[in-house]
């Protein structure tokens, strides 16, 4: 499901710079998800991490959960009303005053009802999770939200719409998942109350209070890691660079998709493990978790490097961004190779941890991105970021390995990181004179065999080759 809708959004970014004649239009859209990222992430105050520590301890389908979902709906209305209004007070600094910004300004209303079942979203996927249904927000923001925006640009690329209509589209789509967890998770429970008050109790409250705003913080200081990139792209550089960022940023931050599913998912298992105490479950999960993120963001991020610069012979207006792709994609990388650190942080009663890692990232990454874009603009941008997350998880990697002596990595992470790095070297130098279609299917046929057959034949990931050999079974049974 996940795989269907990084093809869906794969297809309508890549359809963006062919379709839109001008970076502006692009860049005014990302806008839209960016800008009302940041404040639907903050305004959640911190719900996914109360969920996190307290839920399991109303678990209970017969008692609606004590009347969890009631209390995350109450919350949300509460988040959701304290971040309008603060967009509204602070919509000019993150939008932009003047002629430079008017395509921005003339859309920006939209924001605000994305902000408002943004949040909704992230309480209520939060909660669903919990309920060990986490592919229902995979669906409606891993497919749907993927495919109404697919919608939107096909409609605009036929003429049927113009662009005012297309920006309507997208901020349609982007609310979506939102409206569907509003219904889906009354739907789920099976016993719809109010809170009950053990729920609010004098005990829980303090110590849900406390979860909040760590969770505010630790929330706020992630999401300025993938969002604020683009708007201090817009207010230094113009809404055309974020257009031509935002391109690339996309193509770089695929390598992370399957990443995201095993950090829904995890969850909700390491939530359990802390409450039992099972820490060698932990550990497993934790090494688990590194050895296949690290062998599948290797691969990705070897075909995308090689296959970006054939690609962008067709967008030659984008040539001048290639690295933006480089130094995203070995950020999400570092990223993978750590494995779901910042989630077994996350559920730990060391939570806390969590919102000062990411608190020092904000600051690297805002830090950074005023020196590098100066510098180097959109490229600039991307090195930011990268350094950041490089810095920030091997910090997280020191900790859990001297809080809990967890320890994640072998030897068959270095031999995937050199296997990547030896494939990379080998068809940089191969001169391939061919045209760059005929070029791309080279390095990707290529590539996918040589990587996976040196993978498989050593047994470098003993859980993906058995998923591989199970998928053999069912297509030949015999």
């Amino acid at each position: 499901m996940s795989l269907v809708g990084t093809a869906i959004g794969a297809v309508s970014q890549v359809m963006l710079p062919f379709i839109f004649e001008e970076e502006d239009q692009i860049g005014a859209l990302s806008l839209l998800n960016s800008i009302s990222k940041i404040f639907a992430t903050i305004f959640t105050l911190g719900f996914a991490q109360i969920t996190l520590q307290v839920f399991s301890s109303f678990r209970n389908d017969e008692k609606g959960h004590s009347g969890f979902l009631m209390f995350a709906m109450l919350y949300s209305i509460a988040g959701a009303g304290l971040g309008l209004i603060t967009f509204y007070w602070f919509h000019d600094f993150f939008v932009g005053v003047g002629d430079d910004y008017k395509l921005i300004r003339s859309i920006s209303y939209l924001i605000f009802p994305i902000i408002f079942f943004k949040i909704f979203f992230a309480n209520l996927d939060a909660y669903m999770r919990m309920l060990f249904a986490s592919v229902v927000g995979i669906f409606w923001e891993g497919l749907m939200l993927k495919l109404g925006i697919l919608v939107g640009v096909l409609l605009f690329w036929l003429g049927w719409i113009d662009f005012q209509y297309t920006a309507y589209v997208y901020s349609f789509a982007l609310s979506l998942p939102g409206i569907a967890l509003i219904y889906l998770t009354f739907k789920k429970t099976a016993v719809i109350q109010m809170p009950e008050r053990s729920l609010l109790a004098k005990d829980k409250r303090s110590a849900i209070i406390s979860y909040g705003v760590y969770g505010i913080l630790g929330a706020a200081s992630s999401i300025l890691v993938v969002s604020i990139d683009q708007v201090m792209l817009n207010k230094m550089v113009g809404t055309d660079a974020v257009g031509v960022y935002s391109v690339l940023f996309f193509a770089g931050m695929l390598i992370s998709i399957p990443a995201r599913g095993i950090k829904r998912i995890s969850a909700s298992v390491l939530s359990e493990s802390w409450k039992k105490n099972d820490k060698a479950n932990i550990q497993l999960v934790y090494e688990k978790s590194v050895n296949n993120q690290t062998v599948i963001g290797i691969y990705l991020f070897v075909v995308g490097w090689l296959c970006i610069e054939p690609a962008l012979t067709f967008l030659p207006d984008y040539q001048f961004a290639l690295y933006v792709f480089f130094f995203v994609g070995l950020g999400q990388l570092f990223d993978m190779m750590t494995g779901i650190n910042s989630e077994i942080i996350a559920t730990s009663q060391a939570y806390k941890m969590n919102t000062y890692f990411n608190f020092v990232l904000a600051v690297l990454v805002i830090g950074l991105n005023f020196v590098f874009i100066q510098e180097w603009s959109v490229v600039g941008a991307a090195a930011a970021s990268a350094i950041a997350m490089f810095i920030v998880n091997i910090a997280r990697w020191f900790y859990l390995k001297q809080k809990f002596d967890f320890q994640p990595f072998d030897k068959r992470t270095l031999y995937h990181v050199g296997i990547g790095f030896l494939l990379v070297l080998f068809f940089k130098w191969l001169p391939l004179p061919l045209n760059p279609l005929t070029q791309m299917l080279v390095y990707i046929v290529a590539i996918t065999l040589i990587f996976w057959t040196i993978i498989f034949y050593f047994d470098l990931a003993p859980d993906l080759k058995k998923w591989w050999k199970k998928i053999l079974s069912r297509i030949n049974p015999s």
